[in-house]
């Protein structure tokens, strides 16, 4: 853990991880923390959308405990109602738009040559250095949503990674729809904006309509001193 860059943070961070638990395990659910992702994606598969983003897929990189972690949540019938991953990326060599034009052409553009990547990605994403992680895969089973569960699980996965690695920023890419209607906000992003990868031509399962959201270290340390202090939602 990367602790030690945050100082006086971390009990603070580490009060915010445990109210946000409480309020999870308050509605039934069963919570893991793993960096076992082939049981990641086996647990992928048991979910209604069995989505597995190529981001956090064996297919095309190899995650371990340093780099990368998923939590999911399960129901009192071991039924999974929730999963979520982050990864690190160590950019002090390059900004994460032009990140972007290696990984998003390995992921999307090899695999299927009639998709034409842009260069014109979020103008924020060239200024963006450092340690970076990658919040991803989101999902919440139907019947659990509009419990305020979205919020804390989410929540719950940033500060994961802010107290795991003290992190430059954090972000996630998200359908415009949803972030217009300002879930990027209720979830804990501070930052936006209004593209985030450029797609001449999509792949056929990928929005060419997202968002760029993310929240910087400091940004993360003030979420955490909110919930702190204030509880959950």
């Amino acid at each position: 853990m990367y602790v030690d860059q945050m100082g006086d943070e971390t009990l603070e961070v580490t009060q915010a991880v445990g109210l946000l638990q409480d309020k999870i395990r308050s509605a039934g659910l069963r919570l893991k923390e793993s960096t076992d992702f082939s049981l990641f994606e086996d647990t992928i598969r048991a979910t209604d959308d069995r989505y597995l983003m190529e981001d956090f897929s064996s297919k095309f990189f190899d995650l371990h405990g340093a780099s990368a972690f998923w939590i999911g949540a399960w129901d009192k019938q071991g039924e999974p109602v929730s999963v979520q991953a982050a990864k690190i990326e160590d950019l002090r060599d390059r900004s994460l738009g032009q990140h972007w034009q290696q990984q998003q052409r390995r992921m999307f553009v090899d695999p299927t040559p009639e998709a034409e990547l842009g260069e014109d990605h979020a103008h924020d994403a060239f200024f963006m250095r450092g340690r970076i992680v990658y919040h991803g895969n989101l999902w919440l089973r139907k019947d659990a949503r509009g419990q305020g569960l979205a919020e804390a699980l989410t929540q719950l996965g940033f500060l994961i990674s802010l107290l795991k690695w003290s992190p430059d920023y954090l972000y996630g890419l998200m359908a415009s729809r949803n972030a217009m209607k300002g879930f990027g906000l209720r979830v804990g992003y501070r930052r936006f904006a209004p593209r985030g990868t450029h797609w001449i031509t999509p792949p056929e399962h990928i929005r060419a309509d997202d968002w760029l959201v993310y929240s910087n270290r400091n940004d993360l340390i003030t979420l955490a001193r909110t919930i702190a202090a204030e509880g959950p939602g």
